[in-house]
């Protein structure tokens, strides 16, 4: 398949979370782990985690839904998408599909993390999508380390000479938060 070696990773840490909401990030990256993307192929968080339900296992735990914070099924999922958007950007892959938190997650910036580098989903409207526009398939590996609370995403390939070089981030348009309800 042409798989050769590490050509992208992406990390984030969940020690903020919940045990709920750590749950679900193990359900989700236990999904998503072991996918083969072949040449030409995009890759779509969604259409390969499935659908996110209580009877499919996953738990209620914290979202942002129309600009708020609250409960329901799969709070956790969007670790493993910033995640995986995380390598596929390192790897230099076309990103096809992609969008930020409604609002600033202060835990996507720990670690020393610039502002910017999340993806959140929802099916089935907002997705994750990157494209494989290699010659070789793609392996992506998720790494689960619940003692020291951190995610990793392996993505494997064969290296073609791209080099890819992040940039702060430019912040504009800043507002603070509304008063606590």
């Amino acid at each position: 398949l042409g798989i050769k070696e590490l050509i992208g990773k992406g990390t984030s840490s969940f020690r903020h979370s919940s045990e709920i909401r750590n749950f679900n990030v193990e359900k989700g990256s236990s999904i998503v782990n072991r996918i083969l993307v072949a040449p030409g192929e995009t890759f779509s968080f969604i259409k390969n985690l499935g659908k996110v339900s209580l009877d499919n296992g996953f738990k209620q735990a914290y979202v942002i839904n129309k600009g708020k914070t609250v409960l329901d099924v799969g709070g956790g999922i969007c670790q493993v998408s910033t995640t995986i958007f995380r390598a596929a950007l390192n790897a230099g892959l076309p990103i096809v599909t992609r969008t930020a938190h409604a609002y600033r997650v202060a835990y996507y910036e720990q670690r020393g993390f610039k502002m910017g580098l999340d993806a959140t989903v929802w099916a089935p409207a907002v997705d994750l999508q990157f494209k494989n526009d290699t010659d070789n398939y793609l392996l992506v590996q998720v790494v689960v380390d619940p003692a020291t609370a951190k995610l990793q995403v392996d993505i494997y390939g064969a290296k073609d000479g791209r080099r890819v070089e992040l940039t702060d981030p430019v912040v504009s348009n800043i507002k603070g938060a509304p008063p606590d309800k």
